[in-house]
């Protein structure tokens, strides 16, 4: 009995102090010109992404958005099933799902304010990289998400931009 109790000790002890340690996904931001346009670059980084070798990477989901009054394009990448709009009759994770394997289409948006009037954009996602005109020849890229899947997009990005 002594020895079952001086287990449940050490096991309490453990496990309590364990509980202070949380692990925190770090978030991370960038921001550069590439030469390029904003539809031809969203289109290159999408593809990259949706070929990528890592189940993680190529998994994501995307929510491809084009202001033409600001001209610029969005893409809200969102892990499996955090897509808004995703179902049962169409998530990745239902195997008698209709899934589209067709490249997002972006859809047209009124530019975007502030951040807090995105009310219809699921707080989740993985990353948002937007990719806006700033003359003739190059745009500014920003990305800002968790840290692994906004390295993998800014890396996919940085391909795009050296053609």
């Amino acid at each position: 009995m002594n020895k079952f109790a001086i287990a449940l000790i050490t096991m309490a002890l453990l496990l309590t102090g364990c509980a202070g340690f949380s692990l925190k996904e770090t978030r991370q931001t960038y921001g550069a010109k590439f030469t390029g346009t904003h539809p031809v670059l969203a289109k290159c980084v999408l593809n990259k992404l949706q070929s990528d070798s890592r189940w993680l990477i190529r998994g994501l989901q995307y929510d491809v958005r084009t202001y033409r009054d600001m001209e610029a394009t969005e893409i809200y990448a969102y892990p499996r099933d955090s897509l808004p709009g995703t179902y049962a009759r169409n998530s990745p994770e239902n195997p008698d799902a209709v899934l589209s394997y067709n490249a997002p289409q972006p859809g047209v948006h009124v530019s975007r304010q502030a951040p807090d009037t995105r009310g219809d954009v699921n707080p989740n996602y993985s990353f948002d990289l937007m990719l806006k005109r700033t003359d003739s020849e190059t745009v500014f890229a920003t990305i800002n998400g968790k840290k692994y899947e906004s390295d993998a997009a800014w890396n996919a990005l940085k391909a795009c931009g050296a053609r």
